[in-house]
């Protein structure tokens, strides 16, 4: 019961930025949010419950994301806000203000994990030496995918022009010398096709899971 009144508040706070939640079982809550309603959802917790504990914050590095997750503690039940934010942005927004304790496990996670903290109240070294390289955070990891190297090329075509066999990049550099595309027209790859494609593909979340950006018409990573 406790955990149906906090899920029922915090979707009547938080509305669409409230994407999953699960309780499985009477003293654990878990919250999947829009990784921007974070501090409007800690707010909202800390309004209803003035008791509110904060435990502390889980950071995964997922290879093309992040996944931030918030513990409290409140009345007996321990809730979970869960957001995910892609690595290119490499940004977390500060809670300390509203609850002080997670002053120090965030500049841990901007040490270790290289996240910039966005407007954290006193940001400086906790672990690492002030001149600790950039590219060398210990929890950091590279910017990769599920695809491995021979693949990626194939499945970049695949959703972008339909196509599994993509021209060599030799090939792509005489065209454009020629002044030509870099790839030619494919007959069966009408609009009316790619758009049923695409809407499968994002149907199944595949472009999600191994990282096709849409607006730039490539993997995220090579």
């Amino acid at each position: 019961m406790r955990a149906k009144k906090i899920i029922e508040y915090m979707r009547q706070e938080l509305g669409p930025d409230v994407l999953v939640v699960s309780a499985p079982r009477d003293r654990r809550v878990f919250i999947n949010i829009r990784a921007e309603a974070l501090r409007k959802a800690v707010e909202a917790l800390k309004r209803k419950y003035p008791a509110l504990r904060f435990m502390t914050i889980s950071t995964v590095d997922c290879g093309l994301h992040f996944e931030f997750l918030h513990h409290f503690h409140v009345d007996g039940v321990v809730i979970t806000l869960r957001s995910v934010k892609p690595k290119e942005e490499n940004l977390l927004e500060s809670i300390a203000d509203i609850v002080p304790a997670a002053n120090f496990i965030e500049r841990e996670i901007a040490e270790l994990f290289g996240i910039k903290v966005m407007n954290h109240p006193k940001m400086r070294s906790l672990i690492l030496t002030e001149d600790w390289a950039e590219d060398k955070r210990p929890l950091r990891k590279p910017l990769r995918g599920i695809l491995p190297p021979q693949a990626r090329r194939v499945a970049e075509s695949l959703i972008s022009m339909g196509c599994v066999a993509p021209i060599s990049r030799f090939i792509e550099r005489r065209r454009e010398a020629a002044g030509l595309p870099k790839t030619p027209p494919f007959a069966f790859t009408d609009e009316e096709n790619m758009k049923e494609l695409h809407g499968i593909i994002k149907e199944v979340s595949l472009s999600e899971k191994v990282g096709f950006d849409w607006e730039k018409k490539r993997l995220r990573y090579r």
